[in-house]
């Protein structure tokens, strides 16, 4: 199969698992609280923001996540690969945030049902960290393909051969 009907394959599935994911999160009935419950600075405050949700619901989100970071990342691999040749090696540094999502998301699922008093403080830094590193290596990618994609505009304006 060609990199291009990868990259689409791997992107509707990222759409399809993404559109579960906010319906899932719909249902929690607690509004937009993914992301700011992943950016909680402590388990106290990660408690209180899940106070008023449905947790099956938000578990269920969680566990949709894994199929997402798989989705995501394969969409990041394909996008980096078909944009540079140059890059393709450095591609497969795109699964590292996917890496980081899988212990955030067992240690989500884990905090949404234990007791505040049995989660340790350094349990949490884990999470804390994970979250971090991930969503700051994707946004290097994304800043990455968004140069890569500008290239690849300028070149096609310019009428160059296609990367």
């Amino acid at each position: 199969m060609s990199n291009k009907k990868l990259f689409l394959f791997s992107f509707v599935s990222f759409l399809l698992v993404m559109a579960g994911m906010l319906w899932t999160e719909q249902q929690a009935g607690c509004g937009k609280v993914i992301i700011p419950l992943e950016l909680e600075p402590s388990i106290a405050a990660f408690k209180q923001r899940i106070a008023a949700c449905d947790i099956t619901w938000l578990a269920t989100n969680t566990q949709l996540d894994f199929l997402f970071l798989i989705a995501y990342s394969a969409t990041l691999f394909f996008a980096l690969r078909g944009l540079s040749d140059k890059l393709s090696p450095l591609a497969w540094l795109t699964f590292l945030p996917g890496v980081f999502d899988s212990i955030e998301n067992v240690l989500l699922l884990k905090f949404l049902y234990a007791d505040q008093a049995e989660i340790s403080a350094g349990v949490y830094s884990i999470y804390y960290w994970c979250v971090r590193i991930k969503f700051g290596i994707l946004i290097i990618i994304l800043l990455t393909l968004l140069v890569l994609v500008g290239q690849w505009i300028y070149k096609k304006a310019k009428g160059e051969k296609s990367m």
